[in-house]
């Protein structure tokens, strides 16, 4: 399952409000699961991979804990996660240079991640690359 949102994930600011990140997520995935199958993850990776317009300055990269990851995840795993705790879900992530600014969520049972991991690292330009 992959899950593309088309910005960055925001900076958190104290007391700022997330809905405008979780809301359209949820309304999208409700509307999804009426007219799609989704599977339902016992166990599973979640991998989410910053992707940032690598024609812009490397300059705007964040680190991973200023990111609304957090809300995300709960939206998903509502769909699709039978519990979204360490039991069950791993998390990765990824910062990578593209074409445009965007995030996008995969999950997968843990046994695809190797390869997911390993097919992903040949096709995509990262930030370890730049020198």
């Amino acid at each position: 399952l992959s899950i593309t949102m088309p910005g960055l994930l925001p900076k958190r600011k104290l007391r700022t409000n997330t809905a405008f990140l979780h809301e359209p997520l949820n309304l999208a995935l409700q509307t999804y699961v009426t007219e799609h199958s989704i599977p339902l993850y016992k166990r599973c990776v979640v991998c989410f991979s910053q992707i940032y317009d690598q024609s812009l300055s490397l300059q705007r990269i964040r680190d991973y804990d200023n990111l609304e990851f957090k809300q995300i995840l709960d939206t998903i795993a509502s769909y699709v996660l039978v519990d979204d705790t360490g039991l069950f879900c791993d998390s990765y992530h990824t910062t990578e240079l593209g074409n445009y600014d965007h995030t996008v969520i995969f999950v997968m049972e843990p046994e695809i991640f190797p390869g997911w991991l390993k097919n992903r690292k040949s096709s995509i330009k990262t930030i370890s690359e730049i020198s």
